[in-house]
């Protein structure tokens, strides 16, 4: 049940966009911009991105102390430096499937990098760590799902049409990531609506 409830946290402000916004593109893409908006909310539940009850439940009413890594590879390179790559290839394989805006290689890993160190930036606010490592992994991310587009468009042209516009994925990441950081209070959750339901 909490899963639900954090991702309607993270969709409902998204649905609000899209029904105002791209709610007369084909049904096709907007099936994709479902997809896209799952796969962030998956990210930030994943990654942990800081919210405003990291920072009431922080000890003392204060902020957390933060972890932060700012030389690249100094602990080397571990498994989660991987998992960061593969984490994003999907982000770098949406963004030019579904926005014709982002059928460049620099616009693709701008928005990459951008989502990336918003959730390093806000997990200043949590005890998990904000680590460089991370930002360069996610982006590479990027880059190879972008390359893994490019080879599936040549492959599969009639999928080349697409959204007009840049706004979108960036609207979607941002109202996603305010959702998640104003409206989900897991433990308010767990202690009182989860016991109303069960």
């Amino acid at each position: 049940m909490v899963a639900i409830y954090s991702f309607l946290c993270a969709f409902l402000p998204c649905l609000i966009y899209l029904l105002f916004k791209d709610r007369k593109e084909k049904k096709f893409y907007i099936i994709f911009i479902l997809l896209f908006i799952l796969y962030i909310w998956m990210v930030y539940s994943v990654t942990g991105a800081g919210g405003l009850t990291d920072i009431i439940y922080a000890p003392e009413g204060g902020i957390n102390k933060p972890n932060v890594n700012l030389i690249p590879f100094s602990t080397g390179i571990s498994i989660t430096f991987y998992l960061n790559i593969i984490m994003c290839v999907p982000l770098g394989f949406l963004l030019p499937f579904i926005w014709k805006g982002y059928r460049r290689l620099y616009k693709t890993t701008v928005v990459g990098f951008c989502f990336s160190l918003l959730i390093e930036l806000s997990q200043l606010i949590t005890t998990r760590a904000t680590d460089v490592d991370d930002l360069i992994a996610n982006t590479l991310g990027t880059i190879i799902g972008y390359f893994i587009w490019m080879v599936f468009s040549k492959l599969f042209k009639k999928y080349k049409n697409g959204v007009n516009g840049t706004k979108g994925p960036i609207a979607y990441i941002l109202f996603s990531f305010l959702g998640m950081f104003f409206l989900y209070f897991p433990f308010w959750f767990a202690f009182t609506i989860e016991p109303l339901l069960g």
